[in-house]
């Protein structure tokens, strides 16, 4: 079904009307409204699941911010809108593309996380709609159209990329969302109880949903109840890192002859959270200037047993499976670091591509070897946390994602693009 056309003239950045190019009339009023985000200091948060049975998703993110985090990003109460650009403005926004900013070598590379989203929007009712707004709608079809044909453009895309505003519609989301970041932290662990591996991280307990409040932290980590049911996926080293493989939803397993197994959301209890920085300060044992994880993790290291007993303030508990990937999405598929990006399927439904240009880091840039990400993202992935004019980008694995992580907390620009020929109707 194509968007419902309207009226109305060109508008300027901002205007709340997603207008079509030559093919489509204007249209689409956005109605969200959207509630402030906040972000406090230390604040690690568990990640139930989400409907679409990928990564789980937290409360609040980021987690705990690096001391030279950047100022609070406060995101505007202004209702969400979409604007077509004129031709002329999305050639020039298309020339100015890079894969590099995503270290992609080309445009190739999105080949393999594109057909992911091709899967996914395969299996979707392909009359139906998947964004719906009171001025219209884009259907399942057209998305997955568009996708198709940027597979297909991919390998002309480093010669010819104004390609990509000949055959696609560029809809600019206003006001800038703000953009934050997650990755997939690396643990020691082992798969059997060793020395100096003490700390299990459990899958779920089958009568989890019918119990939830039997398996808090307390009960699970001080009260061993879950301990004697074969349930331990792995065995940690340090009591922290539990905690955090549940706050960021996965990771990877680092394993003593070297080989690595991922980690995933399987499910949670439910039960409220509070941040592991936010307990060892209100306990007195960290000051804040010291909270970050290496920090954390330190101190949790040399007070394993007052770490167990302050941690249990938390009665949230994330339990785990194995997968063949480091994260995984709500698609069921690998993430592609500064490519797959977490949204609100309300205002950027999944499987949709889109144009993201943003910092990559905040005052650390430069030692990072950051810069601006000018590219193309792919929506694979949402969250309970990322809602309304919020989108979370995975940064991947490795000290430099966790070093992005912690200080990315900045607006960013979006451009939703549609192919021009599915907005036609030509499925």
């Amino acid at each position: 079904m194509l968007l419902r056309a309207g009226q109305g003239a060109a508008s300027a950045r901002g205007a709340r009307h997603l207008r079509g190019g030559p093919f489509l009339a204007a249209g689409l009023a956005v109605a969200l409204c959207f509630a402030l985000l906040g972000c406090g200091v230390g604040d690690y948060v568990p990640w139930p699941g989400s409907s679409g049975g990928g990564r789980p998703a937290p409360s609040r993110r980021p987690s705990i911010p690096a001391p030279s985090a950047p100022p609070e990003y406060h995101l505007s109460q202004a209702p969400a809108a979409f604007s077509a650009l004129r031709g002329s403005e999305s050639r020039l926004l298309a020339g100015q593309l890079s894969p590099a900013s995503q270290s992609l070598s080309s445009y190739a590379d999105l080949a393999a996380p594109l057909r992911y989203s091709l899967d996914y929007l395969s299996r979707m009712p392909q009359g139906e709609p998947a964004l719906v707004q009171p001025g219209g709608t884009l259907s399942w079809g057209q998305l997955r159209q568009s996708a198709q044909e940027l597979l297909a453009m991919l390998p002309a895309l480093d010669q010819n990329p104004g390609l990509l505003s000949e055959r696609f519609v560029w809809y600019e989301l206003a006001p800038d969302p703000l953009l934050t970041g997650y990755y997939s932290p690396e643990m020691e662990a082992s798969l059997v109880r060793a020395p100096g591996y003490d700390y299990p991280l459990y899958a779920p307990p089958p009568d989890l949903a019918a119990r939830p409040a039997s398996y808090d932290r307390r009960a699970v980590d001080l009260n061993r109840a879950l301990a004697g049911r074969g349930l331990e996926l792995a065995w940690l080293k340090n009591p922290a890192d539990p905690f955090l493989l549940q706050t960021e939803g996965g990771g990877t397993l680092r394993l003593p002859d070297g080989s690595v197994r991922g980690v995933h959301f399987a499910g949670a209890n439910g039960l409220a959270f509070k941040g592991l920085g936010k307990i060892l300060l209100d306990a007195g044992a960290l000051p804040k200037e010291r909270l970050n994880r290496a920090e954390i993790r330190a101190w949790c290291a040399a007070n394993p047993a007052r770490s167990l007993e302050l941690m249990a303030e938390s009665r949230s508990y994330v339990f785990f499976r194995f997968t063949t990937a480091a994260s995984e999405g709500s698609l069921g598929k690998p993430l592609t670091p500064l490519v797959s990006l977490a949204t609100d399927p309300s205002l950027l439904p999944l499987g949709a591509v889109a144009v993201l240009k943003a910092p990559l880091s905040g005052p650390s840039s430069v030692s990072d070897g950051g810069g601006v990400l000018r590219g193309i993202v792919l929506a694979q992935d949402a969250g309970a946390d990322i809602q309304g004019l919020r989108l979370d980008l995975y940064l991947g694995s490795g000290e430099r994602a966790e070093r992005l992580e912690a200080t990315m907390r900045t607006s960013a620009t979006v451009h939703l693009l549609v192919s021009k020929s599915a907005l036609r109707g030509r499925q």
